[in-house]
């Protein structure tokens, strides 16, 4: 299956780690100041958008993070690989490569992440270049073939560089507050009487964003099936084009419902073109990951120690890291077999092969 993947689209980017993808926001001036009596802790639906809004619910936590069942090995695909014992196999070079999640342009994060880097050098003892990719295939290969030592690899694409490239997915951005990710959404009119709950789509006219798309097709694909409602024989699957069309289009009742991306569709809200109040979500899923900061698991242990002490010991609050990435200036650790997990499920589900030719541009 040839796919764009988790946090891997164009148009309305989801999860990519890109400026703009992860709002994290609530409020905005185009949001009315109604109270809503929601618990995010313990979430009930169907909620109004806006009290999702208000109380950050388009974003995963820390304690979400804590909260994800432990697993000691990934549910799909191979497991992170140890670093090898045989001193001889260690990756020991004179100078760290790397990379950023691709973009339309390649070397727009050099300025941005050089706060970073300049504390790999100094955490690391080597010099660190800013190495510019055009795809998630180009980025895989480069990891694969010990030319890229450090990268930030979206969502989807991420379980294939575990696969295939030696990585080893050890942090994900988060905000000052813990925000990090973001959900998938089921979003219908507030007045949709006939639309409560997951499985009254049945029947009805759903909008999905694009194929490629995690929250907006991949994924409901294999969590609704999971609970019992199969997109595209429960109900009729119409492509939008994106998110903010899926969710304009409910709001217009052009569909009767759509799967979208939380921290999309609340930039929609928020920048006063949807009233969150008109429309309602009757089903979220957990948070979904967004960028996974990796090294290859062959470099020194040295080396390694000093690339997590980078990202994990040091807070980027002030600088372009958070400027850029909407709040998001530090780095937690993460297990990836427990962090991924849902991810995981999502590509076994829609059966993922695990093969560069399968990764979208």
């Amino acid at each position: 299956m040839s796919l764009g993947l988790a946090g891997c689209i164009t148009g309305d980017k989801e999860g990519s780690g890109d400026a703009g993808s992860d709002s994290g926001e609530s409020g905005g001036d185009s949001t009315p100041s109604e109270s809503y009596d929601f618990d995010p802790s313990n979430p009930e639906f169907p909620q109004p958008m806006q009290a999702l809004i208000q109380t950050g619910f388009e974003t995963g936590s820390l304690s979400d993070l804590k909260n994800m069942e432990s697993r000691d090995e990934p549910r799909y695909g191979k497991p992170v690989k140890e670093t090898p014992s045989d001193e001889s196999k260690l990756l020991d070079p004179d100078k760290l490569a790397f990379a950023m999640t691709p973009t339309e342009d390649p070397a727009a994060y050099r300025t941005t992440m050089k706060p970073l880097m300049d504390n790999i050098a100094k955490e690391t003892g080597k010099d660190v270049e800013y190495f510019p990719l055009q795809s998630y295939a180009s980025q895989v290969e480069a990891m694969r073939s010990e030319r890229l030592h450090v990268a930030g690899f979206s969502t989807g694409p991420t379980p294939f560089a575990v696969n295939l490239a030696g990585a080893v997915p050890f942090s994900l951005q988060v905000s000052a507050e813990g925000d990090f990710g973001y959900r998938l959404w089921l979003a219908t009119q507030a007045d949709n009487d006939e639309i409560s709950a997951l499985e009254d789509l049945k029947g009805k006219r759903v909008a999905h964003s694009e194929p490629s798309s995690n929250s907006g097709n991949q994924a409901p694909r294999a969590l609704f099936a999971n609970q019992g409602v199969v997109p595209g024989d429960d109900y009729e699957v119409a492509y939008s084009g994106g998110h903010e069309q899926s969710v304009l289009g409910v709001a217009n009742g052009d569909y009767d419902a759509a799967p979208v991306c939380s921290t999309c569709v609340t930039r929609v809200a928020n920048s006063g073109n949807l009233d969150p109040s008109k429309i309602k979500v009757v089903w979220a899923s957990n948070p979904f990951p967004t960028t996974s900061f990796t090294y290859r698991y062959n470099l020194t242990p040295e080396i390694q120690e000093g690339i997590r002490a980078a990202f994990v010991d040091y807070d980027y609050s002030d600088t372009k890291i958070a400027e850029t990435f909407e709040g998001r200036g530090k780095f937690t650790e993460i297990d990836y077999a427990t962090a991924y997990d849902i991810i995981l499920q999502i590509q076994e589900n829609n059966g993922v092969e695990y093969k560069t030719g399968n990764l979208g541009e």
